[in-house]
């Protein structure tokens, strides 16, 4: 069953890939992104908490951290 969060985020990707105009580079610099919020970093952008505490909501955190301009390419290099 496909549930509306799939709709969601299958917008905000095409959003972001609008920003970043490639695939490939919007797939490192989300993955990147994931990686560090897993390891405990703050989000970028202004954002409950409780919506995203989990691995599987970090993803969509990420997306709209490059939508709205505040993820640096810089930022996802080595910490």
């Amino acid at each position: 069953m496909i549930t509306i969060d799939y709709y969601d985020n299958l917008e905000l990707s095409r959003q972001a890939l609008e920003v970043v105009k490639s695939r490939f580079l919007l797939c490192i610099l989300i993955s990147q992104r994931i990686h560090q919020l897993e390891k405990g970093a703050q989000p970028a952008i202004e954002a409950e908490p409780e919506e995203y505490s989990s691995p599987k909501t970090f993803f969509t955190l990420a997306l709209r951290e490059i939508i709205e301009g505040n993820m640096d390419l810089e930022q996802t290099g080595e910490e």
